[in-house]
């Protein structure tokens, strides 16, 4: 190209270029979309960075010369951030000579990356390495009983790694607990909401395990403990539980316990937690349905069997007690004795865990399934190597279990700069306060509050338009399923607040799970935190004056 601009000019063919400019990852080039802001969910590392290299051909065109550099930022540069920024994905000679010693350990593709990132001296993303040989085809392989003390070793090896074994009268090991440093201290601080789900995808090795998230600040999952059990029985699953509330003071803090499964059920976790509320997974309890209630089973025809799952179907989804009643009276007349007293023995007593309308009237921060242990525990899955033996079994599932959080790590490291104008508004205010995953929420419901309507509004509370429940509101709390599960600002308590003139920025309204600073391990309490956002929110105040001021004056000056 510099050679068609300007073919008179001298320069070195082995150079290439003529112009190279070198900008940090915030910055460089802004980019300007072309949409219309219908997918808002997306992440830009663009900050206006100014740091810059410009390098240009020299006069005789034989070198380049650095003719402006700025070294400086206008955001922080942790070493941890440096070492993850996305790197140029070449196989260099260095990383590839020795892939047989890889390649002879049958590492996963998680270790691969280790291995490959130890050499390099880099943190890799998954994309700058992957497995150089395919696993080898098995042929046919029989799946022996499952030897839990060969992990033992492996697991007390971790550093501040917590590993108990549970025997049976017959001093037989049942199974393993196992919960690292970071384990415990995530569930420390995140106690409110706990997922117990089980899996058994481990390729080769017939070994059940549960695993145990916590919800943190940013919305992300993060495992709390690790059950390794030889059978999955009812009442080793019961002493795993009581070991885990015995391990972790912090369970006095749980409010919600989502659970799916026959043997960990709702009865099993109050027998427990009785403090805690449990929840049905949704999809495991729209399976039972669909393998309970059948023709065979409860004497049914074909007709019955499909009005009945279609009833209880509707039943999970009911968001409200009038909802339920008139689904459950049509049941009742329905014919079906069989089914229905099926379902008085079974779902009736407990449908404050499996209904949905019921499920968020406490923290649950509107999850329904355990959607998220199955998204863990296949990815975890993929790291471990198929058909392995119990210690290299335990040894890839360690080294999965870091990688995970160190993705996890990296998403916060580049989470999405603030966007928007950086005004007086209740949402500048609530952008500094909380996590992006607990703004994007609440800042939607910012936008919905403006289309709510209120069929009567007294002093202290109003009954707004609601097509699903009639609710009931005051200026601090709503019964909607956003308001009593996610505990932040819903759209009927910010719409209520601006008809009464009240201030929309309110941090009594968020729970100190969803701030920065609680999120990020700050030491200030929350009512510390109230008050240095109320200073702040004050000083923005007078600032945004000072400046509207000024700009009258600056107006009135001749040209």
């Amino acid at each position: 190209a510099q050679r068609r601009r300007a073919p008179k000019r001298p320069m070195n063919d082995a150079l290439k270029f003529a112009e190279i400019d070198y900008a940090c990852i915030h910055g460089g080039k802004l980019f300007k979309t072309k949409g219309f802001g219908k997918r808002p969910i997306q992440r830009t590392n663009k900050m206006k960075c100014p740091c810059v290299i410009k390098v240009r051909l020299s006069a005789d065109g034989d070198k380049f010369v650095v003719k402006q550099m700025n070294e400086s930022h206008n955001h922080t540069v942790p070493q941890e951030e440096e070492e993850r920024l996305q790197h140029q994905r070449l196989c260099v000679k260095a990383l590839s000579v020795d892939h047989t010693s890889i390649v002879s350990l049958r590492t996963n593709g998680a270790g691969v990356k280790v291995q490959l990132g130890e050499v390099a001296g880099k943190v890799l993303a998954d994309e700058d390495a992957h497995s150089p040989a395919h696993k080898e085809k098995c042929g046919e392989f029989k799946v022996n009983k499952t030897d839990l003390e060969k992990m033992v070793p492996t697991l007390a090896a971790v550093k501040d790694g917590r590993v108990v074994m549970v025997v049976n009268k017959a001093n037989v090991l049942q199974a393993i607990y196992y919960q690292d440093g970071r384990m415990k201290q995530t569930f420390e601080r995140f106690p409110e909401v706990l997922l117990v789900g089980a899996t058994y995808s481990w390729a080769g090795l017939r070994l059940p395990t549960y695993l145990l998230l916590a919800i943190d600040g940013n919305g992300e999952s993060e495992l709390a403990s690790l059950w390794f059990l030889q059978s999955e029985e009812r009442n080793t699953v019961r002493q795993l539980l009581r070991i885990f509330r015995q391990k972790n003071p912090a369970t006095d803090g749980t409010r919600a316990v989502v659970v799916g499964g026959k043997v960990c059920d709702g009865e099993l976790v109050t027998d427990v937690l009785p403090h805690c509320k449990p929840l049905a997974c949704l999809a495991h309890t729209l399976s039972v349905f669909q393998d309970e209630v059948t023709t065979e089973k409860l004497h049914l025809t074909a007709g019955q069997q499909s009005q009945l799952l279609q009833i209880l179907h509707s039943m999970c989804y009911a968001t409200s007690t009038e909802d339920y009643d008139l689904l459950y009276r049509q049941l009742l007349d329905s014919n079906a004795e069989s089914a229905v007293d099926y379902f008085h023995k079974t779902w009736h007593g407990s449908r404050r865990q499996w209904v949905e309308g019921f499920k968020h009237e406490n923290e649950s921060y509107l999850t329904s399934t355990l959607q998220r242990v199955q998204a863990l525990s296949q990815r975890l899955a993929a790291a471990v190597e198929d058909f392995s033996d119990m210690t290299s079994f335990t040894r890839d599932l360690l080294k999965a279990v870091d990688t995970v959080r160190a993705e996890c790590d990296q998403r916060v490291l580049q989470r999405e700069p603030p966007s928007g104008p950086q005004d007086n508004s209740a949402e500048s205010f609530y952008r500094e306060l909380l996590t992006d995953f607990a703004f994007r929420r609440v800042r939607r419901e910012l936008e919905e509050a403006e289309r709510i309507s209120f069929l009567s509004v007294e002093a202290e509370r109003a009954w707004p338009v609601c097509r699903r429940r009639a609710l009931v509101t005051d200026q601090a709390s709503c019964q909607c399923p956003f308001r009593t599960s996610m505990r932040l600002p819903c759209r009927h308590v910010l719409a209520l607040r601006r008809r009464l003139g009240s201030d929309l920025f309110q941090p009594s309204l968020c729970a100190g799970r969803w701030t920065q600073e609680h999120f990020l391990g700050g030491q200030l309490p929350p009512a510390s935190l109230g008050e240095r956002v109320k200073v702040q929110q004050e000083q923005h105040r007078q600032a945004f004056k000072v400046a509207h001021k000024l700009s009258s004056l600056a107006a009135r000056c001749p040209a």
